[in-house]
């Protein structure tokens, strides 16, 4: 499993695992791939800072980037 800062800016994560933003996109971040809002937006927020935001199943979210060979961890554990 990659291990996922769970506290890491989404561009940052995309930009080292660029199928994080497909995956992203199946759960209900499609304005992920609008044009500039991974350099914008992406830069300020998390994955939990968006999935709050958009009202999406933090449980839901672990689960399929599990399927998908990720796993989200602490800042404490990275």
């Amino acid at each position: 499993m990659i291990q996922l800062n769970i506290d890491a800016k989404l561009y940052d994560l995309a930009t080292a695992y660029p199928e994080i933003v497909e995956l992203m996109d199946e759960l209900g971040f499609h304005e992920i791939k609008m044009p500039g809002m991974l350099q914008t937006a992406g830069r300020m927020a998390t994955i939990p800072m968006g999935a709050k935001m958009k009202h999406i199943d933090w449980e839901e979210i672990v689960r399929v980037f599990a399927e998908n060979g990720f796993e989200f961890v602490s800042s404490d554990t990275v």
